[in-house]
């Protein structure tokens, strides 16, 4: 059977809406009531270093920035996750995990960028922090190119791998296509995350899709 996780990013991806504009006070409120709700995996934001803020956003300047919004979490079972879009945070000025709370890094970025992409995933599982390894717009890899990047992430052995609808706009079909081939060649060790936009309202269904399979590993919907 599948283990099923979910992520909620509120806090971060609900930041295109209102400019990540959070202030602390209700950053606070929405942290404690997805703790209530035993949510799984919590993303409370993305590092910044070039326009993030010291307060009253979740687009945070730094790890110790984040640090203060999540210290009411201490006691929390959840995990902490945060998102670099890759050449957004610079992960030499990243701490080593023990020296922060953030639990889990989501590494996100485009095909031109794998190289680099790569090179940054591994400074990032060096300093101890759980990876969530995502290739933005799954539709624009061929399935050579995506057999390709399953290869590679094997060998890099993230926490979790992700098939990602960024528009919105993936069918049912062509969402069965990319889940079969990362399900018959990425590491059953690796979680495999799905994150979608609605834009033509099938992200539920293909949700639901996926937990419906008997995929035999962690799965993480968002």
């Amino acid at each position: 059977m599948n283990k099923i996780k979910i992520l909620d990013c509120t806090l971060r991806d609900g930041g295109y809406i209102n400019d990540w504009d959070f202030k602390d006070i209700h950053i606070a409120k929405i942290l404690k009531a997805l703790d209530n709700s035993h949510i799984d995996i919590i993303e409370c934001g993305y590092l910044d270093d070039k326009k993030g803020a010291k307060n009253n956003s979740t687009l945070f300047d730094s790890t110790a920035t984040a640090d203060k919004v999540l210290a009411s979490l201490s006691k929390s079972d959840a995990q902490k996750v945060i998102m670099i879009n890759l050449g957004d945070f610079d992960a030499k000025n990243l701490p080593p995990k023990e020296k922060t709370s953030i639990d889990g890094i989501r590494l996100a970025f485009h095909k031109k960028d794998i190289d680099k992409a790569f090179e940054t995933a591994y400074k990032i599982k060096e300093l101890g922090f759980k990876l969530y390894f995502q290739p933005m717009v799954t539709k624009n890899y061929k399935d050579i190119e995506f057999l390709s990047i399953i290869e590679k992430t094997n060998e890099l052995n993230p926490y979790a791998f992700y098939i990602v609808d960024s528009f919105g706009s993936m069918t049912l079909d062509e969402f069965h296509k990319y889940l079969i081939l990362a399900q018959n060649n990425l590491n059953s060790s690796i979680s495999l995350g799905y994150h979608s936009h609605n834009n033509m309202q099938l992200a539920f269904s293909n949700a639901i899709s996926m937990c419906n399979q008997n995929l035999k590993r962690e799965i993480i919907i968002d």
